[in-house]
């Protein structure tokens, strides 16, 4: 069943090489740069907080693997040439939906099913995230809603929409 469906979504959404589970959701993320409208002035590569964006001249700079889509070169470009794209999949009461957005606009961190293992704070980019009094804490002042704690916490403890 799951590779039926698999292929279906690759027949429709093939670049953004879905994945999902089954009995939750899977959020997939895309970052492009258009060729068309990059003027190649590097921004993009000295704001990146993961130095995942190098230098690919004449052609338009290469983002990696190490990209946490924080959306800050997105930000950053002078004439909008990036853009990323989130693919939220889940399946509801036997339905499947298939969410695109630019940007997740809320957190959702959930006490009960935090473990504590610190995994977020550790990873996040910018600092954003620390522990206090056994729980875990969010500066909204730097987080940038980039959705990298949500994709690496083991519980499922964090959620962003």
């Amino acid at each position: 069943m799951i590779d039926m469906i698999s292929e279906i979504l690759k027949k429709y959404f093939g670049d953004l090489d879905v994945q999902f589970e089954l009995d939750r959701q899977y959020i997939n993320n895309k970052i492009e740069i258009d060729p068309e409208l990059c003027i190649m002035c590097d921004r993009c590569l000295e704001v990146c907080p993961v130095t995942a964006i190098s230098s690919n001249f004449p052609e338009v700079p290469h983002i990696d693997d190490k990209c946490v889509y924080c959306n800050t070169c997105v930000e950053t470009c002078p004439v909008d040439a990036i853009k990323i794209t989130k693919t939220r999949v889940k399946v509801e009461r036997g339905n499947l939906i298939i969410e695109n957005r630019l940007k997740s606009e809320n957190l959702e961190y959930n006490r009960q099913k935090c473990v504590m293992c610190l995994v977020c704070s550790k990873n996040c980019p910018f600092g954003a995230i620390s522990e206090s009094d056994d729980k875990i804490s969010f500066d909204m002042d730097k987080c940038v809603l980039c959705g990298h704690c949500e994709k690496i916490c083991p519980a499922k403890a964090i959620k962003l929409e």
